[in-house]
């Protein structure tokens, strides 16, 4: 069977992941508006223990099939790949309802002592079904990652994404009324329901599929289940790990903030600002990026495991280069228009001041993204697992002893230095199990040139359109096509990116 290749199976995930984005941060800027900052921060309280439950409900195992299976297919050993699906979906159903259970038994005791907001108890109890439903949906997933047809869970993606914001508008009016908790309460329903038709409609895809080892054959397959526990257990250990971390970052903020001398409100408003809506809004121009980090899994791990390693570190190196391109663009989009585009989305003067700040981060947090991924592909879980641990204990450490005496600004210290460690550490690690060379000219130095030009022109032909018209949505988004066109010229002229590049990456559409 022919696999879609990279580049056009990143397209098509792109799509889907730009489509749902559209929908879901134009959804963002509605929930933004009717649940304020602080309803947003209340949702991001409950979202940080809700990701730990998705952590164990699933628990690397997607990640395993799409690997394992992407490996025995490459192999020829169809029936080892049928067995992996098989036995995933099982222990994903153990898994899910033990994390539904715990979640159900232990909510009202998280959100009271954990949390310590027992407006978030009603949320997590609507959450609790969506834990099995998303452990098993995960496995198909996974298989179609595997075998190289993205386009059916890009599909599953965009109709998430519309039945949650359906459901979630349907009954929002009737909820919001009783408090900002039933406000979340309402998120949550939507959130639930849209899993439930999702894993409907991705099993319905998956028994109408021509699959790849649908011709018996004779040779006896192996037990996979030590295999799939070997990628499993590392990666959720790694991710259960984080979101612990994470959760503990999350709760910490507002608490320290209100040590600091905030308020309740305003402590938990800064940091739903900060984390529902400037840094959604940071990683929205991401969409090629997450597509690509979902098919590098099982498109590096296929090659790795035939020892194709001129073929990986090719990938490898393209999708580097491209990733440090795309940071650096969209840096100098944030910079250049940080008021413009922050009172258009979110018409709060507070977010664009962020939005300045914090862009910076952007290339790193792009890089940390695919490098990860990269990492996963080539049995690296380990390695990021203690990464990602030292990253996670400065962020707490900083977020705990400066937050008190220095009030936000610690926070935004935190993020930097953390993001930027996390970076370093895992491009070091992945230079040295592979043979990619970091080009820091091409790379880096040149776009970072191309930025700059490319921003002032764009800025200078803004204020002019500006005067000359009344319509600032309308330059504004001519202004960001002019540079990120201007960009691409100037790539072109410093040789970032040349006719050789071209052929590469037209050389890659073709296998």
């Amino acid at each position: 069977m022919k696999k879609e290749n990279l580049i056009l199976g990143t397209l098509i995930l792109t799509v889907a992941t730009t489509i749902t984005r559209i929908i879901g941060f134009i959804f963002r800027i509605y929930l933004a508006n009717v649940l304020g900052a602080e309803g947003i921060g209340l949702f991001q309280l409950i979202i940080s223990f809700y990701i730990l439950m998705v952590t164990l409900s699933t628990s690397g195992i997607r990640i395993a099939v799409s690997r394992l299976m992407s490996e025995e297919i490459a192999m020829g050993h169809y029936s080892n790949a049928k067995r992996v699906l098989r036995q995933s979906i099982a222990l994903s159903f153990f898994t899910g309802f033990f994390a539904a259970f715990l979640m159900y038994y232990f909510s009202n005791y998280v959100g009271t002592n954990i949390l310590k907001d027992e407006r978030t108890v009603l949320s997590l109890l609507y959450l609790v079904p969506s834990l099995p439903v998303i452990a098993v949906s995960s496995c198909y997933k996974g298989y179609f990652y595997a075998v190289g047809k993205v386009t059916k869970p890009a599909s599953a993606q965009v109709l998430e994404q519309v039945i949650r914001v359906f459901v979630i508008f349907s009954i929002m009016n009737y909820y919001l009324p009783k408090g900002l908790g039933y406000g979340c309460a309402a998120v949550s329903i939507g959130m639930t329901i849209e899993e439930i038709f999702s894993l409907i409609y991705i099993w319905f895809l998956y028994i109408t599929d021509k699959k790849p080892y649908s011709n018996k054959t004779k040779t006896k397959p192996d037990n996979m289940i030590f295999k799939i526990l070997g990628i499993a257990i590392p990666l959720s250990a790694t991710a259960y790990v984080n979101s612990i971390l994470r959760m503990v970052e999350n709760i910490l903020i507002p608490s320290r903030l209100i040590i600091y001398g905030s308020s309740t409100v305003h402590a938990m408003s800064l940091y739903g600002m900060v984390k529902g809506m400037v840094l959604p809004l940071l990683f929205f121009p991401s969409s090629f990026l997450t597509s690509l980090a979902s098919i590098l899994i099982p498109s590096v791990a296929g090659e790795n495991a035939i020892s194709n390693e001129k073929k990986v570190t090719y990938t490898l190196s393209k999708v580097l280069h491209f990733t440090a391109l795309s940071g650096i663009l969209v840096v100098s989009i944030f910079l250049c228009f940080p008021n413009e585009i922050g009172m258009t989305v979110y018409n709060d003067p507070q977010v664009w001041v962020m939005l300045k700040i914090i862009s910076f981060v952007c290339p790193f947090m792009y890089l940390n993204m695919v490098i990860a991924s990269m990492l996963n592909a080539l049995g690296e879980q380990v390695s990021s697992f203690k990464i990602n641990i030292v990253e996670s204990i400065l962020k707490i450490s900083i977020i705990y002893f400066l937050i008190p005496l220095y009030g936000f600004n610690a926070y935004i210290f935190a993020l930097f230095i953390t993001t930027l460690l996390n970076t370093i550490l895992y491009l070091i690690r992945l230079l040295q199990v592979s043979c990619i060379i970091f080009d820091i000219s091409n790379w880096i130095f040149k776009p970072v040139i191309a930025a700059i030009i490319s921003s002032i022109v764009s800025r200078i032909l803004f204020i002019l359109f500006l005067s000359n018209t009344s319509s600032e949505m309308f330059v504004l988004i001519s202004s960001i096509i002019i540079l990120c066109f201007l960009y691409l010229i100037f790539l072109i002229l410093l040789k970032s990116i040349n006719t050789t590049t071209m052929k590469n990456v037209k050389t890659l559409v073709k296998h």
